[in-house]
């Protein structure tokens, strides 16, 4: 009878080992399948969102700006160029084509409420991130509604060396069976969370709030291919910093003459907009531009228009700013000058501009000007009427030195 109880008790007992050896191999399988998950799947998709909402942001902000098409579609394949590991792609849904009209060129995409990611060949993650409406979008988009998919952005890039040896894993969960199972599995979970899930919701936080793309992202951590990842998503930050601020420039800039275009007028007068500016505009106009280009060609035009652009600029202070308007027609804005001291500085501008004559193969060319001058208290709520006042002037200007000539 003793016998039989003993074999009754030891029976029991390997039960209970096979039950509990069971329930921390399922326990072990678990952490196994968060570890291999979590260092597989997860860094890459949050990566992938977060430079997707990282480069949507950079297309809201300058479709804010007044950029249209083809600045969007120049900002795009910037990107792509300055970023061979990221190739990026906008896709604009059919409520968008339904208010501007069919993108000329978009390829066939099916519309995604959701962001969806797949591995393709080589290696190669593709990204899709849904562009849905915001309430801020709805005072352009009166056709949508706040949810509504408004797009598609496709990032496509090489998934690098982020990973995890499952082997190495494996070797880990064995010697946590053999030796304990539930205190290395403490051991090895407050490790994981110390070493990799800390550093990686650091990682993710610090991404997700993320303004300003010349701030580094820093994450502390002993695992090689999280540092990895940081350093790669740190070097396309920097890419894209570049990239943006290239574009911006160039954006804002005259490329013929360096000076400021339209784009930076309307900027400037938005930046003073809340608050008063007290300024002169000064408008100037090259006198018979059109027969330089008729008679010498546009190579000299152009040398004219630079020569011109390169006087106004030399004779204004550091805080005034010169626009290139179109053609010949430039515009100088003085903060803080009144139009007394304003017409010292057009005289000036044209006495030297007269004085120095530019030399051409073809002769020497004296370039003249006309100029227009208004003043007012709060430039930024009265710039049409300004505008028109010292468009006015420099007309009579023009009109009076024909008259004398």
């Amino acid at each position: 009878m003793k016998r039989k109880s003993d074999i009754k008790r030891f029976g029991s007992f390997v039960k209970q080992v096979v039950m509990l050896s069971a329930l921390f191999g399922i326990l072990l399988f678990f952490v196994y399948w968060i570890v291999v998950s979590q260092s597989n799947r997860n860094p890459i998709k949050e990566q992938s969102k977060q430079t997707g909402r990282m480069i949507f942001s950079m297309f809201y902000t300058a479709m804010q700006n007044g950029w249209g098409q083809n600045e969007i579609d120049a900002m795009t394949y910037r990107i792509n160029q300055d970023n061979k590991n990221l190739q990026v792609k906008l896709y604009r849904g059919p409520l968008v084509d339904a208010l501007y009209g069919k993108r000329e060129g978009q390829g066939f995409f099916t519309m995604i409420h959701q962001d969806e990611m797949e591995l393709v060949d080589n290696g190669t993650v593709r990204y899709h991130y849904a562009i849905k409406f915001e309430k801020a979008c709805l005072q352009c988009h009166t056709n949508a509604n706040v949810g509504d998919p408004a797009g598609m952005l496709e990032l496509t890039f090489p998934m690098g060396e982020f990973w995890v040896s499952s082997t190495y894993v494996f070797k880990i969960i064995v010697a946590i069976f053999i030796v304990t199972l539930f205190s290395i599995s403490t051991v090895l979970y407050i490790m994981l969370k110390r070493e990799f899930i800390t550093p990686l919701d650091d990682f993710v936080t610090q991404v997700d709030m993320i303004h300003d793309l010349r701030k580094e992202i820093v994450v502390n951590t002993s695992i090689a291919e999280l540092d990895h990842l940081k350093n790669v998503f740190n070097k396309i930050r920097v890419q894209l910093a570049d990239s943006f601020d290239s574009i911006k420039q160039s954006a804002e800039v005259d490329e013929l003459t360096g000076v400021f275009n339209r784009l930076k007028l309307n900027q400037i007068l938005a930046q003073y907009g809340q608050s008063k500016l007290v300024a002169s505009i000064i408008l100037f106009d090259l006198d018979k531009f059109k027969p330089i280009n008729d008679t010498y060609g546009h190579d000299i035009g152009d040398e004219v228009l630079k020569r011109f652009a390169s006087v106004i600029r030399e004779n204004l202070k550091g805080r005034d700013y010169v626009f290139r308007l179109g053609g010949d027609e430039f515009m100088a804005l003085l903060p803080h000058t009144d139009a007394e001291d304003a017409q010292l500085i057009a005289i000036q501008i044209e006495k030297e501009l007269n004085a120095t004559p530019l030399m051409t193969d073809l002769g020497m060319i004296v370039v003249k000007c006309s100029y227009g001058i208004a003043y007012s208290e709060d430039v930024t709520h009265t710039f049409d009427m300004l505008f028109r006042h010292a468009d006015q002037a420099m007309y009579i200007d023009k009109n009076e030195k024909h008259s004398a000539r």
